[in-house]
């Protein structure tokens, strides 16, 4: 099973490399033509290039330092399984995942990736590193998606709900059956 999930990391990591690649490619033969012949490409030869997704969490990745390109791959793989593995109708769960990987994951790298000269100087002047920044906002994303993926949501509120359900039921007769401390009927 371990292989199986590095042959996806890597296979997945190949994959966006080759198109981020591809594309880099493209846009260089584009400025290239561009340059010698103001002649556009055809639509069908626009439409087959490949479009690299610049805001994608696995592109961000690929532009991060190690070892935060690897803590971020790690948190992506981990929500990619468990988003595809199913969540059992865990709701709470279900939107943790989906909103890890399609806003705060997106959002940390880019505001890493993002950092000018001065505010780097500036972080570091207060002791602050940039790259520990990252690596704990990240630490923090990959204890949240565990935390979340350890615990049955559903199940709990299943449970809490039966209790909210009886107490509702039977508390009002269970204050009527109990005796009060000292009245005792002869």
């Amino acid at each position: 099973m371990a292989v199986f999930i590095l042959i996806v990391i890597f296979g997945g990591i190949a994959a966006i490399t080759y198109v981020d690649n591809a594309g880099k490619t493209a846009r260089k033969a584009l400025e290239a033509s561009a340059g010698q012949a103001a002649q556009p490409l055809p639509a069908a030869a626009q439409n087959a290039l490949p479009r690299p997704q610049a805001d994608a969490p696995e592109s961000l990745a690929l532009r991060l330092p190690e070892p935060a390109r690897t803590q971020a791959w790690k948190l992506l793989c981990m929500v990619t399984d468990a988003r595809k593995d199913g969540v059992d109708g865990d709701t709470r769960t279900a939107y943790l995942l989906s909103q890890t990987r399609e806003a705060y994951l997106p959002d940390t790298l880019r505001a890493y990736l993002n950092l000018t000269d001065g505010a780097r100087r500036t972080l570091e002047s207060q002791g602050q590193p940039p790259e520990t920044l990252l690596s704990e906002q990240l630490g923090l994303l990959e204890d949240g998606v565990r935390e979340a993926l350890r615990h049955d949501h559903a199940t709990a509120d299943r449970l809490l709900s039966q209790g909210h359900f009886l107490r509702e039921r039977f508390g009002a007769a269970e204050s009527e059956l109990s005796l009060k401390p000292g009245s005792r009927e002869s």
